[in-house]
């Protein structure tokens, strides 16, 4: 008998391979893909209808830059004494962001957010503090400079808003309002520098080193509300990923207190200065689940602002030259503050 070889036809299971290696790669598309595949957008293209979308943000920001303070007081006779210290805002803060936005279309009509902070991580820094005198119509004659280790405690609540008033994809600009209430204490420990001290036995002023290890010789604490009025920029320049800009003029109302423990000499202020406030934020959507949204967003904002008002100074304690119970008001006073921060937040909207 005369064997024959059978030969079968391979095209339908190279078919059903290929069809099967589609269908794997495809899927990667679709509602569960992962975090490297092609971004989705924050919102859908739809048919034009309102929808509304919430979001909620934790945040993690480091603090940069700080505030400052300087006195003015006349002494008479033509000399003025000038005082400046400098407090570090160096904290890593955590806290939490949540809001809403109105839609229409691929449209955001409206945007309401609020959010708070609070120092969980200090880092080391240094307050400084100058002092000079200066008589009229000559330069200015510094007699003294210290500087102490510094810990701050911080934190913040805040409202932000804004509607659409231009729209044309990818660009929008929306009109924004924002208010932030800010708490800043700082705990001063020890002190080292130099001063001009009074040699009782020539009676001239030479200078001399000082220091101290005493804890606790100085508590700063400046609160702020600021209240912000500008504009809300945005692009989207590829589905998935936006830049924004917040930036308004701030007016600003502070008040501070300064307790200075080695002359048990407490000194207060208050009053309203100008500012600017701006935000800045880059967003990447990184996937998207059914119902919801996650992202990323780095940010950098910026908070400055001056504020020129006098000071009131009393004496409780009896440790300085200055008698006890003595009161002196009308010292110039100015604050002013340049604090930077960078943030990540991590979204969820839904």
């Amino acid at each position: 008998m005369e064997s024959k070889s059978v030969q079968r036809d391979s095209r339908p299971v190279c078919r059903a391979a290929v069809i099967a290696f589609i269908a794997f790669v495809t899927s990667f598309g679709g509602p569960s893909a992962p975090a490297w595949a092609a971004p989705a957008p924050l919102v859908p293209a739809s048919d034009g209808s309102s929808r509304v979308s919430f979001f909620l943000e934790p945040i993690l920001q480091k603090n940069l830059g700080g505030s400052s303070y300087d006195l003015s007081s006349n002494l008479g006779g033509g000399y003025t004494a000038l005082s400046r210290l400098e407090f570090p805002q160096l904290a890593l803060e955590a806290g939490l962001a949540a809001g809403l936005s109105v839609y229409q279309g691929e449209k955001r009509e409206f945007l309401v957010e609020a959010s708070a902070t609070y120092s969980v991580l200090g880092f080391a820094g240094s307050m400084n503090d100058y002092d000079w005198t200066q008589y009229l119509g000559y330069p200015e004659v510094p007699f003294s400079y210290t500087y102490s280790q510094d810990s701050t405690v911080s934190w913040h609540v805040s409202v932000e808003t804004a509607f659409t008033i231009a729209f044309s994809k990818p660009w929008s600009l929306a009109a924004y309002g924002m208010y932030r209430y800010q708490d800043v204490s700082h705990v001063e420990n020890g002190y080292t520098g130099w001063q001009y001290v009074l040699d009782t036995a020539t009676g001239e002023y030479v200078p001399t080193i000082v220091y101290g290890t005493t804890p606790d010789v100085l508590e700063y604490e400046l609160s702020s509300d600021i209240i912000g009025l500008g504009l809300l920029g945005e692009v989207e320049p590829f589905p998935g990923f936006s830049l924004e800009l917040r930036g308004a003029f701030a007016p600003v109302y502070v008040s501070d207190r300064d307790d200075h423990k080695l002359r048990t000499k407490l000194s207060t202020a208050s009053g309203w200065g100008t500012g600017l406030y701006s935000d800045m934020r880059a967003t990447l959507v990184l996937n998207r689940s059914p119902g919801v949204t996650p992202y990323l967003s780095l940010e950098g904002e910026v908070i400055y602002y001056v504020v020129s008002t006098t000071q009131t100074q009393y004496w409780y304690g009896n440790t300085d030259t200055v008698p006890q119970g003595t009161l002196i008001t009308g010292v110039g006073h100015v604050i002013t503050n340049a604090q930077y921060e960078v943030g990540l937040r991590f979204g969820l909207m839904f």
